[in-house]
């Protein structure tokens, strides 16, 4: 009897044993997951010649042109709706003063579940707090993240991020995501106010980390506004990057990836000007990020467009082999840490007179056939092939051209997200 009340003690000592070393090692595995990123960058001033150019070829007017792309002065509050890719039950949200000239002073700041449009979720809405405080001052050429709230996320799931400005800002007008703009402080407003308008810029909000359970791999998608999302509805980010990560968060079986995206407007493998030149910001944007297991990148249809003369200026002329040279250098920080990096083909030139010279077209060409059949890359993702017209390979397709023959429509951005094989990442 004695020894029978014995062994069911131990049994049920070893058992509570058992959930508790789980226990323990569940809370072990958990980790800050970055599930959200826009890559802070600043522009110079649009050229005459570049607006004469848009004004010719895009048929945008001067005056709404350079108003876009000029910084703006605003105030009140801004309202960013995002989406998340990873799952979570808590979230800190990081903000960027990195390319500002003063310090960014907030009057407080706020994250929410999206319903309708830029509405936060019934019973979400949280109020930020960094270090313990809700007003801050951000200083110039920093960023700062804020203090952990709970508020339990999926992959997917869109938030609302809302920032109170206590002074002036200068929004970056070129390229990113849409925001709402309101008069006064609404942080706390779970609908904006009569008044509110619909803005373009580069996001405040710069990240996004989920606390999950169990931690996922991370895919950084980094390159230009092709990446970025340009030229797709503003209202919310519905590029290729997305529409993978909506693939590997539906499929069955295969690890679980976050996918962030890290592409800019502009931006140049080589050369800075439109952001920081991708070989100087590829720490920042997408080495340093905890977790990242793969890298995709399609940049370089820039550094071929502006070579030499183009609608942006007269710059210096550039060789397929230069650019192939920055590649190479990508895929060696990227190995270094031991990140498999997959390239994706660079798709269609404009078509233009200042853009598709033979000698730009070539360079295309020499660059795309390094990526398909050197083998130095990981991995090949055949962008060009997925969106150009098999009749006149040199252009997209119709039905993926957004109609200014550069970046794609929001039906070939989805045929690219559809067309990545997501065997490349088990």
């Amino acid at each position: 009897m004695m020894a029978s009340l014995v062994r069911r003690s131990v049994t049920a000592l070893a058992a509570l044993a058992t959930i508790l070393i789980a226990g323990a090692q569940a809370r072990a595995e958990s980790a800050w997951t970055e599930a959200y990123q826009s890559s802070p960058a600043t522009y110079a001033p649009p050229s005459d010649q570049f607006v004469d150019f848009a004004v010719q070829h895009w048929h945008i007017p001067a005056d709404a042109l350079r108003a876009e792309l000029n910084k703006q002065p605003i105030e009140g509050t801004v309202r960013y709706r995002i989406a998340v890719q990873a799952e979570g039950s808590q979230l800190r949200i990081r903000l960027s003063n990195e390319n500002g000239t003063s310090p960014l002073e907030l009057a407080g700041a706020s994250v929410a579940l999206a319903a309708d449009g830029f509405a936060a979720g019934a019973g979400t809405l949280r109020r930020l707090t960094f270090g313990g405080v809700d007003r801050i001052s951000v200083p110039t050429g920093s960023p700062v993240l804020s203090d952990p709230v709970s508020l339990p996320v999926k992959p997917g799931t869109e938030l609302v991020v809302t920032i109170g400005l206590a002074t002036t800002y200068s929004n970056e007008g070129r390229g990113g995501a849409g925001f709402m703009l309101a008069p006064g402080d609404q942080t706390m407003a779970a609908v904006l106010p009569q008044g509110a308008a619909m803005m373009k810029g580069r996001p405040i909000v710069t990240g996004v980390s989920v606390l999950s359970e169990t931690k996922p791999n991370v895919i950084v998608a980094f390159g230009d506004s092709i990446t970025d999302g340009n030229r797709a509805d503003h209202t919310m980010l519905r590029g290729w990057p997305e529409a993978l990560a909506r693939r590997l968060a539906a499929r069955k079986g295969g690890a679980a990836y976050s996918v962030i995206n890290a592409g800019i407007g502009g931006n140049r493998v080589l050369s800075p000007g439109w952001g920081d030149a991708g070989l100087a910001r590829l720490d920042r944007d997408a080495l340093r990020v905890e977790g990242i297991t793969h890298l995709i990148v399609l940049e370089g249809i820039n550094d071929i467009n502006m070579s030499g003369a183009s609608p942006f200026g007269i710059s210096p002329e550039l060789t397929a082999g230069e650019l192939i040279g920055g590649y190479r250098q990508i895929i060696a920080r990227a190995h270094e840490r031991g990140i498999k990096v997959y390239f994706g083909t660079l798709t269609p030139n404009p078509g233009d007179a200042l853009t598709s010279t033979p000698a730009k077209v070539a360079m295309r060409d020499a660059v795309n056939a390094w990526i398909r059949t050197s083998g130095e890359p990981d991995g090949v993702i055949d962008f060009d092939a997925m969106v150009r017209d098999p009749k006149q390979p040199a252009q997209f397709k119709a039905e993926f051209d957004s109609g200014d023959h550069l970046h794609p429509s929001e039906r070939g951005y989805q045929a690219m997200g559809d067309g990545i094989d997501l065997s490349m990442f088990p």
